[in-house]
């Protein structure tokens, strides 16, 4: 008797965490079943090109999953839910925008924009992940950044403002005088903006890092001061 009680008790609790994984699914919302300027989103999106402007942005997704596998335009997939952007375009030409999710990662970023990329008000702690590319203007403002450390090896080129205000940003800013095509940068800091503005854009390579970090660490702000 004990063992046939202990074995339904068994199946039982089996079925119930089935039944849990199963309710956990049913509460991802994606792309599939969607309309995107009148055309119905399916399986197949995921291997078609998409021409033009994609945007999906106040839909409360919690997944990218439909996306189309690139973009000729732009992108935005911001006001929704989004935990991660695994399932987003693997390359837009133009700007990109994920803001006001709930992101903790850039991981599944596409590799490279054409535009602008936008990141800000979420919940990241880090940037990795993030385009390689850029073609204009990188915001990451309203997250949980606390350094930059190894900017430069992870946003290798840009063209226009690195914007990173409203973050507890505490180290590691020296980077971003190496990422290509940084004209500028705005932080909470001023002391340490001003610094690094002076030698943006950065025609001189690592000699302006140095100048930089002599400068800094004579401010006695020693954390600022690496890469």
């Amino acid at each position: 008797m004990g063992s046939r009680l202990t074995l339904k008790l068994v199946v039982e609790v089996g079925l119930l965490q089935e039944l849990l994984i199963l309710s956990e699914a049913s509460k991802e919302k994606n792309l599939l079943g969607l309309k995107i300027d009148d055309k119905l989103i399916t399986d197949k999106t995921k291997d078609e090109p998409w021409p033009g402007y994609f945007s999906c942005s106040y839909n409360q997704l919690t997944s990218l999953d439909g996306a189309p596998a690139s973009v000729g335009g732009g992108f935005g997939c911001s006001y929704n839910q989004l935990t991660s952007l695994e399932g987003a375009p693997s390359s837009v030409g133009g700007s990109f925008s994920c803001h006001n999710n709930e992101l903790t990662s850039l991981e599944g970023s596409p590799a490279s924009v054409g535009g602008y990329f936008v990141c800000n008000n979420n919940e990241l702690t880090s940037l990795e992940g993030s385009p390689a590319s850029v073609g204009g203007s990188f915001a990451c403002y309203y997250n949980q950044l606390t350094s930059l450390e190894g900017i430069h090896k992870i946003l290798k080129s840009m063209n226009g403002t690195f914007y990173t205000q409203d973050n507890p940003l505490k180290s590691h800013v020296l980077g971003l005088l190496l990422v290509k095509g940084c004209k500028k940068v705005e932080l909470d800091n001023k002391v340490v903006q001003e610094v690094l503005n002076r030698y943006l854009p950065n025609n001189r390579g690592a000699k302006a890092v140095i100048e930089a970090q002599s400068e800094l660490l004579d401010l006695d702000l020693e954390e600022f001061a690496q890469l």
